[in-house]
């Protein structure tokens, strides 16, 4: 990372754009500079974390921090951070933080499962760890499920993709 100390990815994906991520990086680019932060940190947007479903999303290196959740609001408890303040955990994800381990149980009790459920199957295992139906959408577009066809009965299965099986180090 060249001449900055930190440097940060603000997610532009669908999702968090249509939760708001314009708003949270034109305040985040603006406070930056308001406070002269905009050399020592590098601002960046990019097209996805992989982590729309619980987004907007930041990601700080070489911190290696996901702020996630992330609202307009939130902007000043980052930047205060950022000048050296304290961490605004309420927005930390990490592996330990409950939305994370409930995507990693759910993709483990899939896995369990034979990795090859029917739709109603999937959306009541995604309900058991507080997980919906547009979470499930939002993994077959991010790639890290898929859904086709069941020979035999043509019926829609879902299955997680090698993708979902390297993140949860279910493999």
């Amino acid at each position: 990372m060249y001449w900055t100390e930190r440097h940060i990815f603000a997610c532009t994906g669908n999702h968090c754009n249509q939760k708001g991520a314009a708003k949270v990086i034109n305040r985040l680019r603006f406070e930056l500079m308001r406070r002269k932060l905009n050399t020592p940190v590098h601002m960046n947007t990019c097209g996805t974390i992989d982590l729309c479903d619980i987004g907007p999303n930041i990601v700080v290196y070489p911190d290696n921090i996901v702020f996630s959740n992330v609202e307009e609001n939130d902007v000043p408890d980052i930047v205060a951070f950022l000048s050296g303040g304290e961490m605004p955990t309420r927005l930390l994800l990490n592996a330990t933080t409950p939305a994370e381990m409930n995507r990693e149980h759910f993709f483990a009790a899939l896995r369990d499962a034979g990795n090859h459920l029917g739709e109603s199957e999937i959306i009541a295992l995604a309900g058991s760890y507080d997980l919906d139906r547009a979470w499930i959408d939002e993994q077959l577009r991010r790639g890290f499920m898929s859904k086709k066809p069941d020979e035999e009965t043509t019926a829609d299965t879902y299955a997680m993709t090698s993708k979902a099986m390297h993140r949860y180090r279910l493999g």
